[in-house]
């Protein structure tokens, strides 16, 4: 008949074995945390991608986002831009802006360090969206603090013919100057100087969205991850070794 070890000598194996398997799965337990807060990390990423990637849908229509589209050239002449934008010197011209948060705290994204090679290329776009709609705003504030003009010239413009006075059509001017700021040097186009304006900042932006999105990968957890693993294996096996050859199975 097998004797049984004494109570002190039981307490201390089985002591040694429970402290084996719980270092081994202390580490285990601390692996799968890491790996998924950094998958937590990775899909927050990728959700603020794609709220950013709607808020570039938006801008597009602004930014003459079109394919093929060269948006507002500097090459055109006033004689020009007159001829194709009549519609600038009216008062009654209402531009709808749009929200755009996303756009507007880039710098205080929790996940800014991932995002870091985005960051500038955003900057700028919500730098350009900003003096757009600045300005429109003061074009808007402009034709509505005048009335007078403002009811007077816009029942001519709803009839032809018609003739202005020399106050009416130094309103219409500014108003077109204005929105001529807005769209030819703010919007701009294909061939602006200003690497600023909002046609080039967005397609920067988007260009840079695109290719950090179809780059971007979970962060790998570290190779000296892989001697612990093998260390906690070991740990582990170490373990069940000492209760067969304690039970007498080895």
């Amino acid at each position: 008949m097998m004797s049984l070890p004494d109570i002190y000598t039981s307490a201390s194996f089985w002591a040694s074995v429970a402290t084996i398997e719980a270092a081994a799965g202390a580490w285990i337990s601390f692996w799968s945390t890491v790996k998924a807060s950094r998958k937590q990390a990775y899909d927050s990423v990728l959700n603020l991608l794609t709220g950013i990637e709607a808020e570039l849908d938006l801008v597009s229509a602004w930014a003459s986002g079109e394919e093929g589209s060269h948006g507002y050239l500097q090459s055109k002449t006033q004689q020009d831009l007159v001829n194709e934008h009549s519609d600038w010197f009216f008062p009654t011209r209402q531009i709808f802006t749009f929200d755009y948060p996303l756009l507007q705290t880039v710098t205080t994204y929790t996940q800014l360090r991932d995002l870091t090679p985005i960051v500038q290329p955003l900057v700028f776009l919500n730098d350009a969206l900003r003096k757009v709609f600045d300005l429109h705003a003061e074009l808007r504030t402009f034709a509505n603090s005048h009335p007078a003009l403002f009811d007077s010239v816009s029942k001519k413009l709803s009839k032809t013919p018609n003739t202005f006075t020399t106050d009416e059509q130094v309103y219409m001017n500014l108003i077109f100057g204005l929105n001529k700021r807005i769209h030819h040097d703010f919007i701009g186009g294909a061939d602006s100087t200003n690497e600023r304006c909002l046609y080039k900042a967005f397609r920067k932006a988007k260009t840079a969205v695109a290719q950090f999105k179809n780059t971007f990968k979970p962060e790998p957890l570290p190779r000296w991850y892989v001697v612990l693993h093998v260390a906690s294996a070991l740990l582990a096996l170490n373990g069940l070794w000492q209760m067969a050859r304690w039970f007498r199975i080895l």
